[in-house]
């Protein structure tokens, strides 16, 4: 429980928090944007439609990450960005007179929300939340605007609603079938067509999909029937199109024909014609058309007011792709089709249109001037991108080309027609990577790009670099060390470098002045998109300091990106791919390092699986990105349990090896890299390597897992193939009706301290417990039997011996309560929900707790364990102090500040929901802390009053103005400074810092004046000089007397 306090210990606590909160941590001005950087991201885009109306000029996008977001089209900047929740998938957008609706499914409360935004505000206007539905079906993108774009049409749950504008309350609900999922609403005048895909029962078990025709105003079902047998909506055999003149249709294929067939919804009858492709394409052969797919051109069909349109693509036998654009029109109550445009699609291409009703509102604003329908095809071909655009005729209007490496972002995914607000075309093409690039008329060079790949991060590790360049010794060493072989030499280019280091920050006007960038960004601006995106010439030297390292990011999109820690700046880009499908990274590891002398390559090696599940290994140069020999990328033949660094190097490569365990009944382990350099230093030392499995969410059982050594045979021919079999040691059972929800270890450097103990105020020493095979197992218990509530419990992961275990009973779990935890030394920091239910009492603190648990050896002081080694197989077990404090908001990410020799003090890092990251010092989460005034002895320790809430000290924002959303990983690593530690806060948005947890005690303060230091140097210089002469005259004259 969390206690009050009297008003005497209010003031010490109050006394007390303000000396452990004084150490400077506010940021002076002039350091924003200097000592950190923020990038504000969205996402990979689902769907992106470009929109004008009256003086409302944007590009509108849902996003993979649950954004809406507004961009400017002139320059790809974000105008306005809306965040759903992380449970909370965006499946639907669409924009009418200058309103942007979305619909949206939360899974955590089984229910729907129809929400209308301002497209030029982003605010909203009104929204209406569906109650939560047992039938609640994950939304697709279900909803459209009715009765002049002011009511809406949507699906939610297993029925159909129209939501009125005017009062955001329902006009009528009407159930559907139950159908496994309504992926498509289409509004023709008075009805409303809902189609998804139709259930699949025993007399029919064949794909198909169900229409459902619903009266607007009555909203009452007029008809529903199965079409389209065989196939299914998001097959790429099938589309629907749609136009205000023409009606709408359902265009599909059967599998194994060759002709396509033609349903216009609405019909009572499931009728349909059937379309020959030979009358649009004459040269086409039957197995040609058998490879044929169909793809909707318009953006936003809705608005279409001209006629209906789809592209063919044929994959010939020679090879090459082939895209039609057909056009379908109707005359004399017959249906026809016919050819508009043709043009290789080959490599990776895609296809868009610009509808009639963008055309009719363009007219609108322009005056009279509007564009015609046209259509735009990117493609990737010679290391270029190679974009056309269109008009109902075989030559392009408009065309280009711009150098594109697609190993930096994958091939092309998506592209979007639109105009600009003076009526000029662009093309705007999105990658499987996650890059958008906008191309204009008349330009070789982009005009704008976007990369949203790291909106995706999964993971992320530092590299450290060499020592600077500028540096004459190390470029001596590194080009010919024969040269600084004597000290004199190495003497004399140490002074050359110093001189000329001091010559340049005199000339700069004693850095007071800075380096301009103008015309390196000049010269940025007219690169093309692959160097403009990663440079030619990557980051490989540090500074002095240690500040500058690289980032090494990891993405589900299979994008690795490596970013410098100082400004941001992208340092190079790798796309991980198998049979041309982006690679899920997982974890990443730096397994090789810079060492001086060596031109071994730095590397970083990724884990991940393919869109089979499969594990894939890949090997990175750390420094530039690129493949390490031929045989850098491996996929093997399953996925794997668990990825995790050894602390063995192959001695032959210098490389550190990684362990993959397989995901069978019987674990296999594998290493990587798989020489027989590697294997044999591997088993050398396999006896003393556990790890444990089971930690999964939902679990039951934790086991623990030791690696069985194989033959000497088998080691000298170990391969990528080979693996080692493993034994199980343990297995520890949780409580029946209990399953895991989270576990957490040490992160990289977490357990490493300068202090073996606690030094009392009456000098007696508490000896900490810091045991680095700690692992921290978060349960769920059922109500039934149990009583709910969490379970907490501390496991050595080499023995499986429990350490430590509690219950908090009145604590839950769920995706808006999650537990979060950390580790740190000996001392443990989780955050969790406490609710006043099951076993709590009447008042019981309701809302986010965080609860700390420190261990040490002995609850008595100067008592300590006479081992002179750790091991986990003795029997000592931990004393356990634990108390908990109110959180001071909810967080979404723990993490901790880790220095180079552990000097000095830690904060504890949350990623808070409201968007901050903040950091408290670790004084504040002793939990020796008294409930009432300390004594002389707990005030000598710097032990403060026991107070419940945490405090939110604004100083202590490190983020300070900026907004970062979704923080969902916080990383740190040391400096060459002991004071100074880097922070790296990415989820959605990414911001980078440093912070000082002591303060800057081996720093110069900012106030610091270089120029007064070098101006009384020379001043004594000179006075000595001048001064010289006349002492000795002096001297020489005393003498003289």
């Amino acid at each position: 429980m969390l206690g009050g306090l009297s008003c005497k210990a209010t003031a010490c606590t109050t006394l007390a928090l303000a000396s452990i909160l004084s150490v400077a941590h506010g940021l002076f001005p002039d350091e924003a944007g200097k000592i950190d950087w923020y990038r504000s991201q969205l996402g990979v885009p689902k769907t992106i439609l470009p929109y004008r109306n009256g003086g409302t000029t944007g590009i509108y996008t849902i996003t993979h990450r649950n954004v809406l977001a507004s961009l400017n089209p002139s320059n790809g900047d974000t105008i306005w960005r809306q965040t759903f929740g992380d449970n909370e998938s965006i499946g639907a957008l669409q924009l009418r007179d200058n309103q942007a609706l979305t619909l949206s499914g939360n899974n955590n409360y089984n229910s729907s929300a129809v929400r209308v935004w301002d497209t030029a505000t982003g605010g909203l206007k009104w929204e209406y939340v569906h109650p939560p539905s047992s039938a609640y079906i994950p939304v697709g993108g279900a909803a459209a605007f009715v009765d002049g774009n002011k009511d809406v049409v949507a699906v939610v749950g297993d029925s159909l609603v129209r939501v009125a504008a005017d009062r955001s309350e329902p006009v009528w609900e009407v159930a559907l079938n139950g159908t496994a999922g309504y992926k498509r609403v289409v509004v023709q005048e008075d009805v409303v067509f809902v189609i998804g895909d139709a259930p699949r029962t025993k007399k029919n078990d064949k794909p198909r999909l169900h229409v459902v025709e619903v009266d607007v105003g009555a909203g009452c079902v007029v008809s529903q029937y199965d079409v389209a047998d065989g196939t299914s909506i998001g097959s790429k055999r099938l589309v629907v199109i749609e136009s205000k003149e023409y009606g709408a249709y359902v265009v599909w294929r059967d599998e194994g024909n060759i002709v396509w067939y033609i349903h216009r919804l609405g019909l009572t009858k499931p009728m349909w014609e059937i379309f020959h492709p030979k009358l649009v394409q004459i040269e086409l052969t039957p197995e040609d058309m058998l490879t044929s797919t169909i793809t909707e051109l318009d953006v936003d069909p809705g608005l279409n007011e001209d006629t209906p349109r789809f592209a063919l693509t044929y994959k010939k036998s020679d090879g090459k792709e082939k895209t039609v654009v057909v056009e379908m029109f109707r005359t004399d109550d017959k249906l026809d089709m016919r050819k508009v445009v043709g043009f290789r699609s080959d490599s990776g291409g895609v296809v868009s249109s610009f509808g009639a009703a963008a055309k009719v509102e363009a007219k609108a604003e322009n005056g009279g001037a509007s564009p015609s329908r046209s259509t735009a095809c990117a493609r990737i071909a010679d290391g270029n991108i190679s974009w056309r655009i269109y008009k109902d005729s075989k030559n392009a209007e408009h065309s280009g080309e711009c150098a594109y490496d697609p190993s930096l972002y994958g091939p092309l995914s998506k592209a979007v027609l639109f105009y600009t607000s003076a009526g000029e075309a662009r093309v705007l093409v999105q990658t499987t990577g996650g890059l958008l690039v906008v191309f204009g008329p008349g330009a070789s060079e982009p005009v704008w790009f976007r990369d949203e790949s790291l909106a995706h991060a999964t993971d992320m590790a530092f590299m450290d670099l060499a020592p600077p360049a500028s540096s004459a010794e190390h470029a001596a060493k590194a080009t010919d060390p024969s040269v600084v072989s004597s000290a004199v030499a190495r003497y004399i280019l140490r002074w050359v470098e110093t001189t000329r280091s001091l010559c340049e920050w005199v000339f700069s006007g004693f850095g007071l002045l800075g380096s301009s960038s103008a015309s390196s960004t000049k010269s940025a601006a007219l690169r093309s998109v692959s160097e403009r995106i990663a440079p030619t010439t990557p980051l490989v030297a540090g500074d002095h300091f240690g500040f500058r390292k690289l980032s090494v990011f990891g993405t589900s999109t299979g994008v690795v990106a490596a970013l410098s820690t100082q400004d941001g700046s992208r340092s190079w880009t790798r796309w991980v791919a198998t049979n041309g499908t982006g690679v899920r990274i997982e974890q990443v590891f730096v397994t090789r390092r810079i060492q001086p002398l060596s031109s071994a390559a730095a590397l970083a090696t990724v884990v991940g699986r393919d869109i089979r599940g499969r594990t894939v290994v890949a090997d990175l140069n750390a420094l530039s990105g690129a493949s390490v020999g031929e045989e850098s990328i491996h996929s093997y033949a399953r996925g794997h349990a668990k990825a995790f660094a050894l602390p063995v190097v192959d001695p032959a490569t210098g490389q550190q090896l990684v362990a993959i365990v397989s995901s069978d009944a019987d674990p296999k382990l594998r290493i990587w890299p798989s020489t027989p350099t590697a294997a044999e230093a591997f088993f050398s030392v396999s006896d003393s390597v556990f790890f444990d499995l089971g930690g999964k969410k939902g679990s039951s059982q934790i086991r623990g897992y030791g690696v069985e050594r194989p033959s000497e045979a088998d080691i000298a021919a170990w391969n990528r193939h080979s693996s080692a079999a493993t034994r199980r040691q343990w297995a520890f059972d949780l409580p029946a009706g209990e399953t895991v929800v989270s576990q957490t270890d040490y992160s990289n450097g977490a357990q490493s301290t300068a202090l073996v103990g606690r030094v009392l105020g009456d000098r007696s020493v508490l000896y900490k417990y810091i045991n680095p095979h700690l692992t921290t197992v978060a349960t769920q218990r059922s109500q039934d039997g149990n009583g709910g509530g969490i379970g907490i419990y501390f496991v050595d992961r080499v023995s499986g011996r429990l350490l430590y275990s509690t219950v908090h009973a009145d604590a839950q779990v769920s995706a808006t309560q999650p537990f979060l935890a950390v580790q740190t030394e000996n001392r443990v920091v989780y955050q969790l929900w406490q609710d006043a239910i099951g076993n709590a009492t009447d008042n019981a603190a309701r809302g986010f707790v965080t609860v700390v648990a420190e261990l040490f050896e002995s609850d008595k002081p100067d008592t300590r364990d006479a081992s002179t080694t750790f091991s986990s197989t003795d029997l000592l077990l931990p004393s356990v102090v634990t108390t908990a404090f109110a959180a001071p908001e909810p967080a979404s990410a723990l993490g901790v500040t880790r220095t180079g020799s552990h000097i000095t003090t830690r904060d504890v890092l949350f990623g808070l929901r409201s968007r901050k990251l903040l950091a408290l010092p670790d004084q504040l989460f002793d939990p020796r802390r008294p409930a009432r005034p300390p004594t002389k002895d707990e005030q000598a320790e710097g032990l403060a009053p026991y107070a419940a809430p945490l405090p939110l000290d604004s100083r202590r924002v490190l983020s300070h103005h900026h907004q970062v959303a979704g923080i969902r990983h916080i990383a740190s690593a040391p400096t060459h400074l002991e004071s100074t530690a880097l922070v790296a806060a990415f989820g959605l948005d990414l911001f980078f810092t440093r912070t000082s947890p002591s303060g800057t005690f081996d720093q110069l303060a900012p106030s610091f004046s270089k120029v007064n230091l070098v101006v009384t140097t020379l001043a004594l210089v000179v006075g000595c000089l001048l001064g010289g002469p006349m002492v000795r005259r002096k001297l020489t004259n005393q003498a003289w007397a």
